[in-house]
């Protein structure tokens, strides 16, 4: 029986093997092996250590950088709001249903908190629609 057989072996049993910077066997979860899969682990060590290494090498060569996620995700504005308040409405709508508060103080400012669940992005979108907000939230209190 070769070492990579064994590895599938495992592996269709549901046991994760991976090799340590110790030059032993990480096995996950122990509790799956039986006292022969044991005597069989020892008994092929060294040729199953090659080939989790040989295998981690493989892996890392053939990691492609297209599948990663890019720096930064940069919303542009939804075609589908062609008016302002319709968007700002269902901003005003999410906002709302995070747990943020938005309201108007009484001079007419908009204040939104708490400000530690605000990213700066977010900042940069509420800030292009803070006058549509403040707008909407007029209007919210002419009608209380």
């Amino acid at each position: 029986m070769d070492a990579a057989t064994i590895i599938r072996d495992f592996t269709a049993k549901g046991v994760q093997l991976a090799p340590t910077d110790h030059g032993t066997i990480s096995i996950t979860p122990r509790s799956r092996l039986t006292d022969a899969d044991r005597d069989l682990l020892r008994k092929h060590k060294a040729a199953l250590l090659a080939e989790l290494q040989s295998m981690n090498i493989m892996n890392f060569m053939n990691i492609d950088s297209s599948h990663l996620p890019p720096a930064r995700i940069v919303h542009d504005q939804e075609p589908k709001f062609i008016d302002p308040l319709a968007e700002a409405r269902t901003l005003l709508g999410v906002m709302r249903k995070v747990g943020l508060r938005v309201r108007l103080t009484s001079g007419d400012q908009l204040r939104i908190g708490p400000d530690r669940m605000l990213w700066p992005y977010d900042r940069e979108y509420i800030a292009a629609q803070k006058d549509a907000l403040i707008q909407l939230l007029k209007e919210e209190q002419s009608h209380d």
